[in-house]
């Protein structure tokens, strides 16, 4: 048995991966850069890669929250971060305790900044391929109407 035949994955399914695993690359790249705004970047990309908005936005979101969580905790970790988020989240709730709600917060923007990214891509290859298909349906026939 061959092993393209043990792996019967559709199209669809492998650009989700390939779009994951191209923006996950491309969102860690961008995480060391001081401009935290370009996470959009990836989530274009991502969106740009999968033929459907849907899956668009859900690699872009996943690629960008999956990246960002395991800086995070690794951050925290490391660095000992979740004090300097509690103490931020104490200038804004007035009280301690309260870093997990900042860590929430970030994750969310991530994830909000990855979709609208895998939205505009994947908007963006829509509209495209709708002309496209359009403008070749035209050269079609007017090619078959030069033959007749």
């Amino acid at each position: 048995m061959n092993i393209k035949d043990k792996l019967k994955i559709s199209t669809d399914t492998r650009n989700f991966i390939i779009s994951f695993l191209f923006a996950s690359s491309l969102a860690y790249l961008l995480t060391f850069t001081n401009v935290w705004q370009l996470i959009i970047i990836p989530g274009i990309i991502a969106g740009m890669l999968n033929k459907t908005m849907r899956r668009g936005i859900y690699s872009a979101a996943l690629s960008v929250f999956v990246v960002w969580f395991i800086f995070m905790v690794y951050q925290m970790a490391s660095n000992n971060a979740y004090k300097n988020l509690d103490q931020f989240a104490g200038l804004i709730f007035g009280g301690s305790g309260y870093g997990v709600v900042i860590f929430i917060i970030v994750i969310l923007l991530g994830i909000l900044f990855g979709a609208l990214g895998g939205t505009i891509g994947s908007g963006f290859m829509i509209l495209i391929r709708a002309r496209y298909e359009k403008s070749s349906l035209k050269t079609t026939t007017t090619n078959k109407e030069k033959i007749n």
